[in-house]
This record gives C-alpha cells, sequence and structure tokens, in this order.
C-alpha cells in the first residue's frame, strides 16, 4: 500500500511539476510586460520575451514585410494581372458611371470637394482671365503695324475693298453734282470765288452769270467723275492711303479711337453673355449626358491603363519613398503587448492547453521512473 501510495505521489508531483512549468513558461513569454526590480536590480526573466524583444521584433517584421511579403515585384504582377486590371476597370467604370448620372448640382458637388466656386467667384474668375489676356494681346500688339496683326490675307483683301470703294465714292458724288442741290452748290461756290477776284470777277460774273457758269462747270465735271483717269486717281490714293493706315503701329489706332477699355468691355460683355448660375446649378447627369459613354466605355479604361502602367514601371521607387519596412516597425512598437497577448492566446489556446497538459504527461512520467529508481534503490 505504502508502495502504491508512493508512486502516485511521485506521478502526481511530477505531472504538477511539468504542467506548471510549461504553463509558466508560456506566461513568461508576454508577461511581465515591464522590468520588475528588487533593491534596484532588475529581477532575472522580467520583462517578458517578447516585451523584452518588442523592438526587435518591431525591426524584424518591417524587414521581412519588405523583403519577402510585400516586394515591388509581387506587387508588379498583380498590377499587371489581366483579371486584376479588369476587375479595376470595372470598379472603376461603376463608380464612374454613379458620379455621371447624378442628380446633384454641379454647385454642390464643388462644395462636397471644398472648392469655393459660386457664381460670383466663377464671374470673377472668368472675367479677370479675359481681361487679362485681351490686355495682353493688346500689349504685344501695341509695338506692331495693323499689317502684321491682321495679317496679309486680310489687309489684301481689305485693299480690294477699298479699290472697290473708289466706284462708290465716284458715283456719289456725281448723284450730287448732277442734281439740283450739286447745281446750287457750284453756282454758290463760283459766285464767292468770282467776288474774291475783283473787278475781273465781278465783270466775268456780269458777263455770263454764276448759273450760267455753274451749268457748264456742271457736266465737265461729271463727266470727270466718270472717266477712267478720275477711277484710277481716286483708286491710286485710296490704295495710298491705305497702306499708310495698315503701316502704322496699333497704338496710334488705340490713343485717337480711345480704345483703352476695350478688355474691360470685351470681358464684361463675355462674362455677360454665360449663363453661369444656370450651369452651376444643373445637374451633373445634365452636364455629361453626352459623353457619359465615351467617358465610362472608353476614357475611363483607357485612363486605368495608363495609370496601372505608370504606377507599375514607378513602384520600385514609390515603395522606396514610402519607406514601409519603418511603417511597419512604427506600427508594431506602437500596438500594445497586451493586445499582442490576447490576440495570441485567443488564437492558440487550445495549442497552448496541450502544451501544459504534455508537459504535465512528461512530470508524471518522469515521476513514475523516478518512483521505480527509488523502489529499486530500497
Amino acid at each position: 500500500m505504502n508502495t502504491f501510495l508512493l508512486i502516485l505521489m511521485m506521478i502526481a508531483i511530477g505531472a504538477l511539476i511539468g504542467g506548471m512549468t510549461n504553463s509558466l513558461a508560456i506566461r513568461m513569454l508576454f508577461r511581465p510586460f515591464k522590468a520588475k526590480y528588487i533593491f534596484n536590480k532588475r529581477v532575472p526573466f522580467t520583462p517578458g520575451l517578447i516585451p523584452k524583444r518588442h523592438d526587435e521584433l518591431a525591426e524584424q517584421l518591417g524587414k521581412m514585410v519588405t523583403d519577402h511579403l510585400l516586394t515591388p515585384e509581387g506587387i508588379q504582377r498583380k498590377l499587371d494581372d489581366d483579371t486584376f486590371q479588369q476587375q479595376v476597370v470595372e470598379y472603376a467604370q461603376k463608380e464612374v458611371t454613379t458620379f455621371l448620372t447624378s442628380e446633384r448640382s454641379l454647385q454642390h458637388v464643388l462644395n462636397d470637394f471644398q472648392i469655393p466656386l459660386d457664381q460670383q467667384v466663377v464671374e470673377s474668375k472668368l472675367k479677370d482671365f479675359t481681361q487679362g489676356q485681351v490686355e495682353s494681346y493688346m500689349k504685344d500688339a501695341r509695338a506692331k503695324s495693323v499689317r502684321e496683326l491682321i495679317g496679309d490675307n486680310a489687309f489684301y483683301k481689305g485693299k480690294a475693298q477699298v479699290g472697290k470703294a473708289s466706284e462708290y465714292i465716284l458715283r456719289q458724288i456725281d448723284d450730287f453734282i448732277s442734281s439740283e442741290e450739286g447745281r446750287a452748290k457750284i453756282g454758290a461756290i463760283i459766285e464767292d470765288y468770282l467776288e474774291g477776284q475783283g473787278f475781273l470777277g465781278n465783270m466775268i460774273s456780269s458777263f455770263m452769270g454764276n448759273q450760267g457758269l455753274a451749268d457748264k462747270v456742271q457736266p465737265a465735271v461729271s463727266d470727270f467723275l466718270n472717266s477712267e483717269d478720275a477711277h484710277y486717281w481716286l483708286k491710286e490714293v485710296l490704295h495710298t492711303e491705305w497702306d499708310k493706315w495698315m503701316e502704322k503701329p496699333f497704338s496710334v489706332y488705340e490713343e485717337k479711337l480711345g480704345l483703352e477699355g476695350i478688355p474691360d468691355a470685351i470681358s464684361e460683355q463675355i462674362v455677360s453673355s454665360i449663363p453661369t448660375d444656370v450651369w452651376l446649378e444643373r445637374s451633373i447627369a445634365e452636364h455629361t449626358k453626352n459623353f457619359q459613354p465615351y467617358i465610362v466605355e472608353t476614357l475611363v479604361p483607357q485612363l486605368v491603363g495608363k495609370i496601372g502602367g505608370a504606377l507599375s514601371s514607378r513602384l520600385p521607387s514609390i515603395m522606396e519613398t514610402l519607406h514601409l519596412s519603418e511603417v511597419v516597425r512604427k506600427e508594431v512598437q506602437a500596438f500594445p503587448v497586451e493586445r499582442l497577448e490576447d490576440i495570441v492566446l485567443g488564437i492558440s489556446k487550445r495549442e497552448f492547453k496541450m502544451i501544459t497538459y504534455l508537459g504535465a504527461l512528461l512530470g508524471g512520467v518522469i515521476g513514475l521512473i523516478q518512483a521505480g529508481i527509488i523502489l529499486l534503490i530500497g
């Protein structure tokens, strides 16, 4: 009976020691979380293994992630995968379609993106831009001749029209000269002229009369106005003047015609002609209804392909810039050891129990062997 109790006691003590040892070893992986001190001397095995090696673990995990798990080559293979690209295209098309068919107004969308654009801002920006462009053009134009500004084609077309204008001018003058009003005007001019010539003028006037002279001068002037010489002469005069006008710098006409206010006038006209308030209140669907098929079916796949290609080719430098190993290291360092313990024990609770039981089993076997040895010796 004593022998049986001895064996049973040795087995129980061995099992207890083995189980407690393994359970304590598991606990010592995490606990204590901080070093313990007695009389200013650190207690051995404190803190636990993982808290003690927390920084080293963080650094090694960072290197492992960037060197073996999240590598540029692996991500490039994923980006270049046809199935993945198709999934991205379909997702992008779905999101873009949702956006393009939205009934929300453009103003609301701009507000969502915190873009400070309302009717007043748009009109102000448009006016400033238009005015600036016109002022810039006029500044460059001031030193140039009008001919340089309009170009040779417009210059010669204008010159041809000026030549044709000579016929109209002569015809209008002839119509006036041939009229009673013109005849009276000629008579008045002759009368004024002869009065200024003294005795000789008075003699001619009394001999022929002013109207008699007008009757003789009127046909002569009309004949001259209808002659080729008159047409040629006036055309040459107009062409000469046209050339002079066109060779003058634009600044001359700007000053004489008072064109300084043109930029402001043009910008005001453009702004007033554009219904910015209507545009801003119009829905996204209305703005894009004519382009939706092209954007979704053509533009989105092209953009996804180009962005994916650009991202894939620059991925090594992007990942190097991101310093992912440093990101992982900092995240692991910031991760509470208590939380890590809960996660590991929660996942491996059954396995840790089996390890504890195994320790108890081995301890019991060792106790049985020890009991046998004692009995043999005794």
